[in-house]
């Protein structure tokens, strides 16, 4: 009991905490506000087509990728500081250049390079993050550290959408270049922390310098679990619009925050008091019902009720999995298994919205939410079997951080 209550004793909120979740926000609310405008802004101003209009917002998505994987492998040994201040800085550069981007060629170089700033200084950040948390208080920490994300998610869209509806695209643009200038600044206050041993170089490309394999599992779970929910956060508008619940789904994402805010203002706890089957389990439970709720919506007060089941699964999700990872993982290890989770998750909402769109013209949107609630269960069933089951029979055997 004394070790317990020693333990609960240990920060949280130290000063690379802070400036590491002010960074995180200033990023993230560019990515949402940027992915949000981006298709209504190559339709109108640059006066492309549907698919293309797509291909601008989607290949932010593409460079993202490419750098959590090639910089996976570099952060123990260049530093997480030093990558998220030189992503940051050129990141506000990237922001800059949408002024006088003007052809869909040129903006599309800009969106790719941009994601690549964006998925670099991500990762660096998160494992700087996870490094600094005390094992005691992993889950409950990263739960407040997501909250950064939770707000992002919801001011960044409300803010491109209130601008967009009076045609200024380029306040957008200037307030992507000041809150990636104010990441900059935070990034340069960040102290490097001491971080995990040096990795010796080896010769040649291996599969382990990207993946970490520790993080596999969840990895796997959060992509199918990701891919479920990737449709609701393409495809609710228009659905919204076709039953009559246009004001309802204007709110969906409002509802759904608050669910992911309350999550991790309070639940994020109960992975370090419980372990991650007590707290994942009835999350993804209530994400499944909600899924089904919102296939099968009769009213507006329904598909609120399924948003904050929804967002409640974001927040448990992305939090314990990530908990569950850093505390398998080496620790020379910590930026790959990061890298990997983050690599899984934005696959999903690469891939996601694709199938969503093909499912969608042969069902319908209600159809499809209702097998991404099926799709929900299988991810339910493969943590059980991959994860969870496991963990449940032989605790000792993950108690490896």
């Amino acid at each position: 009991m004394e070790d317990r209550s020693q333990a609960r004793k240990e920060p949280l909120f130290t000063r690379n905490f802070v400036l590491c979740t002010v960074t995180s926000f200033c990023f993230t609310i560019v990515f949402f506000m940027f992915y949000t405008g981006m298709s209504s802004y190559s339709s109108d101003v640059l006066g492309a087509g549907s698919t293309v209009s797509g291909l601008v917002a989607s290949i932010f998505i593409a460079g993202d990728l490419v750098a959590r994987l090639a910089i996976g492998r570099g952060i123990g040994s260049i530093g997480p500081r030093r990558i998220s201040l030189v992503c940051m800085a050129l990141g506000t550069v990237m922001t800059l250049l949408y002024f006088v981007s003007d052809t869909v060629a040129s903006i599309c170089i800009v969106r790719f390079f941009h994601g690549m700033t964006y998925g670099a200084a991500a990762s660096a950040i998160n494992t700087m993050v996870a490094e600094g948390l005390p094992m005691s208080r992993r889950g409950e920490g990263l739960g407040y550290f997501m909250l950064s994300y939770s707000f992002a998610s919801a001011v960044g869209p409300f803010v491109c959408m209130y601008l967009q509806n009076s045609g200024t695209y380029d306040d957008i643009f200037m307030i992507g270049v000041a809150a990636s200038a104010v990441a900059t600044v935070t990034s340069a206050m960040l102290k490097e922390s001491k971080g995990p041993a040096p990795v010796r170089e080896r010769k040649g490309i291996h599969v382990s310098d990207y993946i970490e394999r520790s993080s596999l599992v969840m990895s796997v779970v959060a992509f199918v679990m990701f891919f479920s929910y990737s449709g609701v956060l393409t495809f609710i508008a228009p659905y919204g619009k076709e039953i009559g619940l246009t004001g309802y789904a204007t709110v969906f994402f409002v509802v759904l925050s608050v669910g992911t805010l309350i999550c991790r203002l309070f639940l994020g706890k109960i992975y370090d008091l419980r372990g991650e089957n007590v707290a994942l389990v009835p999350s993804l439970v209530l994400y499944i019902a909600g899924m089904f709720m919102l296939g099968t919506v009769v009213s507006g007060a329904e598909m609120l009720v399924s948003a904050f089941f929804i967002g409640i699964m974001i927040a448990m999700l992305s939090s314990v999995a990530q908990a569950v990872i850093i505390r398998r993982a080496p620790k020379e290890r910590y930026g790959v298994a990061v890298s990997t989770y983050n690599v899984f998750v934005d696959l999903s909402y690469a891939i996601g919205p694709v199938v969503n769109g093909f499912v969608i013209g042969a069902v319908g949107y209600g159809g499809n939410y209702v097998l991404m609630a099926f799709i929900g269960v299988a991810g339910l069933v493969l943590y059980l079997l991959l994860h969870g089951i496991p963990v449940h029979r032989h605790p000792e055997s993950e108690n490896t951080g």
